[in-house]
């Protein structure tokens, strides 16, 4: 998507959050396991040079951060906030038996602007499918080194945008908050780094480059503070 369609996506949601009637503001804190899976290229890279075999994988990692949510009906909400990300990853080399690894991490922020659609299924559970943008922000190059294997990230940028996409059940109570638990997938439209691998087991050391995806799948906690609804203003004659 072009940034025409982002901005005419943000328009949209401004323009029904100020024009919404009853709506409810509430705050919270999450906190998103990081797990690897084979599903929506999250799993291993393989790749090769000179005869050496390379895989680098994501490892386990974490995300965490506040969330701001505000009601536009009573099946939409808008949500934003900001992250802190923090993923790991592994690098193996195999050449002829041999076998050397390096390990390394990204760190990065990220504004995510998203969409909620909520589906009450009792009188406290609902269920929420929400997606829109990210904003991500990557402070620095990444590097690490072991005997016989050196890896060096280099950023594609300093900020990428991404799209998440989310799945969800949360429990709503009636003066202690709200309780979330669910799925996200991130998956920038983007490689984020440029990974490039040194193996130095061999005379002549063995160099690979390869771009680093991103994607990351994760499993959900949330927690919402108890607000009251908006009163609606009333009009002057």
């Amino acid at each position: 998507m072009g940034k025409k369609t982002w901005l005419v996506f943000v328009f949209l949601i401004y323009y029904q959050l100020v024009s919404g009637q009853e709506k409810i503001t509430t705050a919270g804190f999450q906190f998103k396991p990081i797990f690897p899976s084979n599903f929506f290229s999250t799993g291993p890279q393989h790749f090769e040079s000179e005869g050496v075999q390379f895989v680098q994988q994501q490892k386990s990692g974490f995300c965490a951060g506040m969330v701001i949510r505000k009601g536009i009906s009573k099946n939409w909400s808008f949500e934003t906030g900001i992250n802190f990300v923090n993923r790991h990853y592994e690098i193996e080399a195999k050449d002829s038996g041999n076998v050397a690894k390096t390990k390394f991490r990204i760190i990065s922020y990220e504004i995510p602007l998203l969409a909620l659609l909520f589906v009450q299924l009792s009188q406290q559970i609902y269920m929420d499918v929400g997606f829109g943008p990210s904003f991500d922000f990557f402070p620095s190059d990444v590097y690490s080194e072991t005997e016989n294997l050196n890896q060096y990230g280099g950023r594609r940028s300093w900020v990428a945008t991404s799209l998440m996409a989310n799945l969800g059940f949360e429990y709503r109570t009636e003066k202690s908050g709200y309780i979330y638990l669910g799925a996200s997938l991130h998956r920038p439209f983007q490689f984020i780094y440029y990974s490039q691998v040194v193996y130095s087991g061999r005379v002549k050391p063995v160099e690979a480059l390869e771009k680093l995806g991103g994607n990351y799948l994760t499993f959900d906690i949330r927690y919402f503070f108890h607000a009251d609804p908006e009163k609606r203003k009333k009009k002057k004659n």
